[in-house]
């Protein structure tokens, strides 16, 4: 299991085990199956902070992380991806 506390203060965890990503917030948590994820995207911006974009199915999921929080990240974007590439049902 790989958790991410996304920024301080901001108290957004991600979470992946197996095939579930979970985000959890202050007013409550989703869950997404690897199947759902269609792919991530991490873009900077000018004041420091990076948009993290989970493409699901549906509804993009978007959230922002600092500095400190891109590397857990994108150890956690590549547990998922790999998750992904090698999921069958």
């Amino acid at each position: 299991m790989i958790k991410v506390k996304l920024s301080e203060p901001d108290p957004t965890i991600l979470a992946f085990e197996g095939e579930i990503l979970e985000c959890f917030f202050v007013d409550g948590s989703k869950r997404f199956h690897i199947s759902h994820i269609k792919g991530f995207q991490l873009e900077p911006n000018n004041k420091g902070k990076y948009l993290l974009t989970i493409k699901l199915l549906y509804d993009p999921v978007l959230l922002w992380t600092d500095e400190a929080g891109v590397a857990k990240v994108k150890a956690l974007i590549s547990e998922v991806q790999t998750a992904i590439a090698a999921y069958n049902l």
